[in-house]
């Protein structure tokens, strides 16, 4: 599967999205960063498990012997998970709405972009069920973040020193 234009594509994939990093701000990188490592280890698991089930197939450009996608766990989805809980946090329905438009692009055009590349190939796994998936991971990220502001407001007895609104 691998060949030059996958690996090119599989570094940008890795490498882009954190040049806009800095944008984010210190204090909203930091307060969701933990939403963002969560989303990544159940991709991680998750692309494990699909692996093993022949769901799809990754260009595994770097560490050859790793099953985890490891451009879109460290690159492409760390940084989307920071930006879109930065930009629709607090607001359920508008972060739904952002992640269903996200994902439709993800498991539609962008799946199909990385197929023809050959960085990326859905096997025995519907794009259709493929979206459903990580809409539904969209879902569990934001109860885990919810959960996470809880108990940081019940520790320090405020939010925390955090604002959405900054940069």
């Amino acid at each position: 599967m691998s060949n030059k234009n996958s690996t090119i594509l599989s570094v940008c994939t890795l490498v882009l999205p954190w040049f806009t990093a800095p944008f984010l701000g210190k204090k909203v990188f930091i307060r969701y960063t933990s939403v963002a490592i969560f989303t990544n280890v159940i991709w991680s698991i998750l692309s494990v498990f699909a692996n093993k089930k022949r769901w799809w197939k990754a260009d595994p450009f770097i560490l050859k012997n790793v099953h985890i996608d490891i451009p879109f766990v460290a690159g492409m989805y760390y940084i989307t998970t920071l930006w879109v809980f930065k930009l629709t946090f607090g607001n359920f329905k508008k972060y739904f709405a952002l992640n269903a438009v996200i994902d439709f692009l993800l498991a539609f055009p962008i799946v199909k972009f990385y197929d023809r590349v050959g960085a990326f190939k859905l096997r025995k796994l519907s794009s259709t069920l493929f979206y459903m998936i990580v809409l539904s991971l969209a879902v569990i990220i934001y109860a885990y973040q919810c959960t996470m502001e809880r108990v940081l407001k019940r520790m320090t007895g405020k939010q925390g020193d955090f604002s959405t609104t900054d940069g």
